[in-house]
């Protein structure tokens, strides 16, 4: 096993795999971004402002972490993470929602 790990195209293979990855999961904030900014931006009272801001500063950490190692997988996708929270924290802050 230990062989298949150090293997580099293995783990050239594997790394753009889990960039593929890495751009798909940011995908999971983008139907409640679209929720409070487009179809129910009445019902941003309903969405936790601790909550998405932790989700925020926690991908943002990542996103840092990853660049700081030149591993593009963590950079990218917590980076696009760290967006979408941001722009759903940014919705709420306009919203009034302060919990």
């Amino acid at each position: 096993m230990k062989e298949l790990i150090t293997n580099p195209k293995w783990r050239e293979r594997v790394e753009n795999i889990m960039l593929v990855m890495g751009l798909l999961g940011p995908l999971a904030g983008v139907p409640q971004l679209i929720k409070v900014y487009f179809t129910h931006d009445h019902l941003a009272h309903g969405v936790s402002l601790t909550t998405w801001g932790m989700y925020a500063f926690i991908a943002s950490c990542w996103s840092v972490y990853g660049f700081l190692l030149g591993r593009k997988p963590i950079f990218l996708s917590n980076g696009l993470t760290a967006l979408i929270d941001f722009l759903v924290v940014f919705k709420l802050l306009l919203a009034g929602c302060y919990v």
